[in-house]
């Protein structure tokens, strides 16, 4: 497996960290795609898409203020980056999209739920599942999943050569799409066959990595 770097943590995690009832069968739903896409069914898609129209009205009064804190660190600490297309996966309502915007001047922002996507500002827009992303091989420079499940072989075929992977976790291990980094990694380098390397670290109350290939 490839080098993981942890980075010194520079942002303290405040009291008071939410805990979500259902985080914790999220957490193995996860642990599985990460491990074995192919499980991924119509009926936990059509799930996704009822829950996160429920949660669209109230998403980002209720988890606007931490959920940009770990991903606002991995693009001030975990660059280089290669310029080019960025496509956030599970962009929800946009509330993480303007961040990207400070790196990368175009940016596509998918999500699997219309009532989250609707409520987004971003010029560019798609409806699309995380597990058949829609867009050409090789064509983006980076893929964001903040706090979405991991879908390994679209994320390598969808990577250009030199692209990244920026994975953030808002609650840390205990965020409900959680998948410890070494797994990420180890699933990537199965996939792709390739070494990939990571660099991680802590930022209040979630977690980021910042994946891409060697050499």
């Amino acid at each position: 497996m490839g080098q993981i770097t942890e980075l010194v943590r520079l942002i303290p995690a405040d009291p008071g960290k939410p805990a979500r009832k259902e985080a914790a069968a999220s957490r193995r739903m996860s642990l599985d795609l990460a491990l074995h896409p192919s499980t991924w069914s119509a009926e936990q898609a059509d799930e996704t898409v009822r829950r996160y129209t429920e949660l669209a009205p109230v998403w980002d009064d209720e988890r606007g203020g931490y959920r940009p804190v770990p991903l606002a660190d991995a693009l001030e600490r975990g660059g280089p980056w290669p310029q080019g297309l960025c496509l956030e996966v599970g962009c929800g309502t946009g509330l993480l999209s303007g961040l990207l915007h400070g790196v990368w001047s175009e940016v596509i922002s998918l999500d699997l739920t219309w009532a989250m996507l609707s409520r987004s500002t971003e010029p560019w827009r798609i409806v699309g599942d995380a597990s058949r992303l829609p867009v050409a091989t090789a064509s983006a420079r980076a893929v964001v999943l903040a706090d979405v499940p991991l879908f390994a072989d679209e994320v390598v075929r969808t990577l250009a050569p030199d692209g990244v992977l920026v994975w953030s976790n808002a609650l840390g291990e205990d965020a409900p799409h959680h998948v410890p980094i070494p797994t990420v990694l180890a699933a990537l380098e199965s996939v792709s066959g390739e070494s990939w390397s990571a660099v991680t670290s802590h930022a209040g109350w979630g977690l980021w990595a910042v994946l891409r290939r060697n050499g």
